[in-house]
């Protein structure tokens, strides 16, 4: 045989087998043009020089490898469907007299084909709609000017060498098939796995449990910096479990329904439920692969979009007033009436008037904490930031100024406890070797999120005793675990740039040099100074948070079309049977509608679960990046959840008629 009739027996193979082939390749055409457009937005020269560049290219990089991971799962998953699809095809090729390195041949004539056309036009799509991606990304980070065009030369070889790799490695894979089997395993290559599987309780049990044990760490878990560092534990225990009760689950509770003879011995039913076991074993790791990529697309894109459109939430949370000035102290707070004059008289100086200002000086402890004791001594910098108790000590006066309580007549060792509310109350309160009554207990809702166990305001009498407190803790434990600040929160009056010039002079006066009179460091804030910073950091996860989430899309949207066609080629000579020994046509309809419902609701309607039981750990999450707003991620999280489903049931119904044309005369 001739490399020219490999050739033309690949490409019309390649024709014949069009409905595998144009979504398999048409999709191979998407991701790498995601690749490369990814790839040439994180390199593109134009970010020089624009405030927010190296956060923007570090959230390109972390798409780049997370499209370029999926990439060689979704293109393997592929394959092998489309592989197993061909095999009676290529049996009844080896069986004629066709030998397998023929095969082989025909196959690597096909791979490249399929290779060249996703990988070319790929490039091409992405080079085309890079400049597009680019404008968005742009207008989404806030920049008045744009990126230039720019067409990523290394940008090309690595997504030429990724992808060239990737199907290389498919077809590898698919000779090895080929080198294994022998004619007949060919011929019957697409009913493997249709034997009935084994109940596997031991697989179902750890599916429970995984899954447990992820919601309740998701639930319960309180502290936002627990909840990073244990956010992935939650997540794979998750997808471990969704894959074991899917294929061990899902088995167990089709036998159930078998037994109940009641329900089972209805045609109907008994169409429903056995053609659904017979094939679970394979059928099952479908339905976990759309689970988990529903609950992947749901979680990116609400979180994202409530963090783009919480933006102004973010910097309120971040940044209580326009000016925040913070002055740290070796010993005792002093120089402050030096330090009010050097701001006040910049802020001045740049035209601008206060319209509102708040200074108190406090005290902030890191500690050990044991019921009512609060220990300085130990090791602190060995703790993690979960075990410590964080304590902040303000004058009664500055309390009621500042705060907005009321505090009693406090003597030298009375103190108020302010907490989130979820604190144990005492009536003591030990400080290293000294006891203080607690005369209070307040609560206030500027905690109810923080990054340590527990967090106190500790009212005290007057900047006297705090002075007290802070020199007994560092005769114990040295310097590194408190600190003497004072705080200037400042509002002004003023258009955006206004207001940032006045920042850039106050800056001028609180020099290095200035701060060795009185104070060991200081640092001006100015919200309006860093909300093109906000803009930029949560545009760019907004717009990774989009294109990954078209992308995951994109798979589970391959995936349902690739197993609606897989189950009518199973059920079509099934239900031709059926009717054969006496099932009316309506009761085969009924049956498809059965199952239908059932492939359709059931990975939707355990992703929302997975996504409601994730909920409260995102919420700590969004904290982390100064996200306290729970109304509108919820409000987000249900609006994603709503368009999701609708564009599922959308997808469903359509790749349903793939199915139907497919079973043919029994629908």
């Amino acid at each position: 045989m001739n490399k020219g009739l490999y050739t033309k027996l690949a490409f019309t193979n390649i024709k014949k087998n069009g409905k595998f082939y144009l979504p398999y390749i048409l999709t191979g055409i998407l991701t790498v043009a995601m690749f490369y457009i990814m790839l040439a937005l994180q390199g593109n020269p134009g970010w020089t020089g624009k405030r927010g560049a190296d956060d923007i290219r570090l959230i390109l990089a972390f798409g780049t490898i997370i499209i370029g991971f999926f990439s060689v799962i979704f293109l393997f998953y592929t394959n092998s469907f489309i592989m197993k699809r061909r095999k009676k095809e290529l049996g009844v090729y080896n069986i004629l007299g066709m030998e397998k390195k023929h095969l082989a041949r025909v196959l690597f004539f096909e791979t490249l084909f399929v290779a060249v056309t996703a990988i070319g036009g790929g490039l091409i799509t992405g080079v085309l709609f890079n400049k597009l991606m680019c404008m968005l990304l742009c207008q989404l980070m806030g920049y008045d000017s744009g990126i230039g065009f720019y067409i990523s030369g290394e940008g090309v070889w690595i997504t030429l060498l990724l992808f060239a790799g990737i199907y290389l490695l498919t077809l590898l894979y698919d000779l090895l098939q080929i080198k294994l089997a022998n004619p007949i395993e060919l011929l019957h290559g697409g009913n493997v796995g249709e034997k009935e599987p084994k109940t596997k309780v031991f697989l179902a049990i750890i599916g429970v449990i995984c899954i447990g044990v992820g919601y309740y760490i998701a639930i319960t878990t309180k502290s936002p910096i627990d909840a990073l560092s244990l956010f992935f534990v939650a997540v794979l225990l998750v997808i471990v479990g969704t894959y074991s009760l899917f294929t061990a689950g899902s088995i167990a509770f089709l036998k159930l329904l078998r037994k109940n003879k009641k329900f089972y011995y209805k045609s109907r039913h008994f169409t429903a439920v056995s053609g659904m076991l017979y094939r679970m074993k394979q059928n099952a790791v479908g339905l976990a692969n759309i689970c988990i990529l529903s609950t992947m697309v749901l979680v990116m894109v609400s979180t994202t979009v409530s963090m783009y459109l919480g933006i102004d939430d973010e910097l309120d949370s971040r940044y209580p007033t326009e000016i925040s000035v913070y002055a740290s102290y070796v010993d005792d707070v002093e120089g402050t009436d030096e330090l009010n004059t050097i701001v006040k008289d910049a802020i001045a100086d740049s035209g601008r008037k206060i319209t509102k200002a708040e200074c108190y000086a406090y005290l902030t402890i890191a500690a050990r904490q044991d019921g009512n004791h609060i220990s300085y001594r130990g090791n602190m910098q060995s703790a993690t930031a979960s075990s410590l108790t964080l304590l902040k000590f303000i004058t009664a006066e500055d309390y009621e100024q500042i705060l907005g309580g009321k505090a009693p007549k406090l003597g030298d060792h009375d103190v108020v406890l302010v907490t989130d509310g979820q604190q144990e109350e005492m009536d003591t309160l030990w400080l290293g070797d000294v006891e203080y009554q607690v005369l209070d207990h307040e609560k206030l809702r500027e905690l109810d999120v923080d990054f340590v166990k527990e967090y106190y305001y500790v009212i005290v009498k007057d900047q006297a005793a705090m002075q007290e407190i802070n020199e007994a803790q560092r005769a114990v434990s040295g310097e590194s675990t408190s600190y003497m600040s004072y705080q200037m929160l400042i509002d002004i009056d003023g258009i955006d740039a206004e207001k940032i010039d006045c920042k850039d002079r106050i800056d001028e006066v609180l020099t290095p040099e200035s701060a060795k009179e009185y104070y060991s460091s200081i640092m001006c804030e100015s919200r309006q100074y860093n909300a093109d910073s906000f803009q930029q950091m949560y545009g760019g996860l907004f717009f990774l948070g989009i294109f990954l989430g078209a992308m995951f899309l994109m798979i589970t949207v391959l995936i349902i079309f690739y197993k609606q066609i897989s189950e009518g080629y199973e059920d079509k000579e099934r239900f031709a049977i059926m009717e054969k020994v006496g099932m009316s046509n309506a009761e085969v309809k009924a049956t498809i509608r059965s199952q239908v419902r059932i492939v359709f609701f059931l990975p939707i309607i355990t992703a929302a679960v997975h996504v409601a039981a994730a909920f409260p750990m995102l919420v700590r999450l969004l904290a982390l990046l100064n996200l306290s707003n729970v109304a509108l991620f919820a409000g987000c999280l249900a609006g994603t959840v709503l368009v999701f489903v609708v564009i599922y049931l959308l997808v469903f119904t359509l790749t349903s008629r793939s199915y139907y044309k497919i079973v043919g005369e029994q629908v």
